[in-house]
């Protein structure tokens, strides 16, 4: 069985540097160089060429999709705006004879959601030609979550006969007093104080963090004639938006902010910095988006990643078999234990490093195999005092799979990765900047409320982006005439100096030393595993 090689982490360079190239930034570009490869094109123009109704007077000629490309492209949130600005060219480009009317625009523009995820069929054409030039393309890939938010706003909607707490809606006077025309709106929390919130349940055991997230939940939630209705802090609130998550901020039993929208996730490429794009409803966990959103990484791709990298948010069991079952080595910190000590087990220690069954050793890792949806892990022993220790053993990652990873916590690769992620997060504000897309302000707040609305913005500028990353560096002509990039690993040294000091920290919690009942045959003192141990407990006891 061939050791697994992993891809250098390089980084290109300037990648996705767009705004200093004349060729590839503002709409009109966009849309010519879609057009420049039919290639890409032909499959994603043939399916919203489908849209158009058998029954109805056929449409003029043109292509909607390149609109989307060109509104998406142009830095826009809405419609309207975009459309007074948009010029007779850029029509033209589009395969129009003339500029059409907004309401035309608009209602075209909202059929694509039908079809947005055409536009990620198109991207991943992309992405796997991107591959076919350098294999260091979508090898290692960062996975990262932030708030995106909806326009509906929640209005108080209790009904006659239910116990409301607020019985009426707010005067000058500060007092309640029921009157018809006015709504009881609760002022929305900043998408900066959700993201904190959320980040520091992401540090806490997933039991713990569960909690919270069921404590900001709504208590009810039913359908309403336009749109749903949830019940918070005793109270009936109305939304337009359907599929929008809602997060309730109480104090004394009354609603005092909320939070209302979408989570934005994004596979961030480690080697260019493209972007694979997903939008879903904001009352599911990251980890529970996380397994479909790597599948369909994976079917971009062609391949699944040799890594995936994520924050805390992600370091729960089902992530980690799911990754590690489709051959990819996780790189997601630990989360918190709810105060308790990370155990050393007879089998292997707290870092997934397996001890040898004959002397209690420590071991090192030599390969890895996903074994057909039962992945595996061989070792050889560090010390080998006993002929029987020579040889090579396995231990099954279902053992315990949030330890025993493929790619072992003692390589300094792991940690050059860990320590890389934080950059990658940046990604979020530069898709705000160039595409507008994972709104945290009503500035870059779309007024469509829709979630496919929201997709399909995500999902052209994914095509967008691809397509520039590929145009710079020149990947759209012929592999055998490509010239191989030089990257560079930024996070090298770090890494290396985070492995050296784990290697110090083990040394002084005593996991370099045999530790069972077969290091105890051997003469060795430390039978108990060290987290066993009481603190400042003799060696031996």
């Amino acid at each position: 069985m061939p050791k697994l090689r992993y891809q250098p982490p390089d980084r290109l360079p300037g990648a996705t540097d767009f705004s200093k190239d004349d060729t590839l930034r503002g709409s009109l570009n966009a849309v010519r160089l879609v057009k420049s490869q039919r290639w890409a094109w032909d499959g994603l123009r043939d399916a919203c060429a489908g849209l158009e109704s058998g029954y109805a007077r056929k449409r003029e000629p043109g292509h909607w999709e390149l609109v989307a490309i060109a509104f998406v492209a142009s830095r826009h949130v809405d419609i309207q705006p975009w459309w007074d600005e948009s010029s007779e060219e850029l029509w033209r480009e589009c395969g129009f004879t003339t500029k059409p009317p907004y309401l035309r625009v608009w209602r075209r523009l909202r059929e694509l959601e039908s079809v947005c995820d055409e536009f990620l069929s198109a991207a991943a054409i992309v992405i796997q030609r991107c591959r076919m030039h350098d294999a260091r393309v979508m090898a290692h890939v960062h996975f990262d979550f932030t708030e995106d938010e909806t326009h509906a706003a929640l209005v108080h909607d209790c009904h006659p006969g239910d116990a409301c707490k607020r019985k009426a809606t707010s005067t000058r006077s500060g007092r309640w007093r029921s009157r018809s025309g006015y709504a009881l709106r609760p002022p929305r929390i900043a998408t900066a104080d959700a993201r904190k919130e959320r980040e520091e349940w992401n540090e806490q055991d997933p039991t713990e963090s569960e909690q919270h997230a069921r404590e900001r939940a709504p208590e009810k939630d039913e359908p309403a004639q336009r749109g749903r209705r949830v019940r918070v802090g005793g109270c009936w609130y109305r939304t337009r938006d359907e599929e929008a998550g809602v997060r309730a901020y109480t104090s004394n039993g009354r609603v005092k902010r909320f939070w209302h929208g979408y989570y934005s996730g994004k596979a961030v490429d480690h080697y260019t910095g493209g972007a694979i794009p997903t939008v879903d409803a904001a009352n599911r966990q990251e980890y529970d988006i996380f397994p479909a959103f790597f599948d369909r990484v994976c079917d971009m791709a062609g391949t699944a990643p040799q890594t995936a990298i994520g924050d805390r948010g992600l370091s729960v069991e089902s992530c980690f078999k799911h990754v590690t079952t489709n051959g990819t080595a996780p790189v997601f910190p630990r989360r918190g234990t709810g105060g308790h000590r990370r155990q050393d087990k007879p089998t292997h220690d707290r870092h997934g490093v397996m001890r040898c069954k004959h002397c209690g050793g420590v071991m090192y890792q030599v390969r890895f195999s996903p074994n057909n949806g039962k992945p595996r892990l061989w070792f050889r022993c560090v010390l080998q005092p006993t002929p029987d220790c020579g040889t090579e053993q396995t231990i099954s990652c279902s053992t315990d799979w949030r330890s025993l990873i493929p790619l072992a916590r003692t390589n300094s690769l792991y940690h050059e990765l860990k320590e890389s992620h934080q950059t990658y997060e940046a990604v979020h504000d530069y898709w705000r900047d160039r595409y507008r897309v994972a709104a945290d302000t009503l500035a870059n707040r779309p007024k469509v409320v829709s979630l496919d609305w929201h997709r399909l913005r995500a999902n052209v500028a994914c095509l967008v982006d691809w397509m520039r990353i590929a145009a710079k560096a020149g990947w759209f002509g012929s592999t055998r005439a490509a010239q191989r990039h030089s990257g560079k690993r930024v996070f090298k040294k770090r890494g290396h100096s985070a492995a050296m000091s784990l290697a110090k920290t083990r040394a002084r919690q005593g996991l370099y030393t045999p530790y069972g009942p077969q290091a105890k045959k051997l003469g060795h003192e430390n039978e108990t595993p060290p987290s066993r141990r009481a603190r400042g407990a003799p060696r031996g006891s």
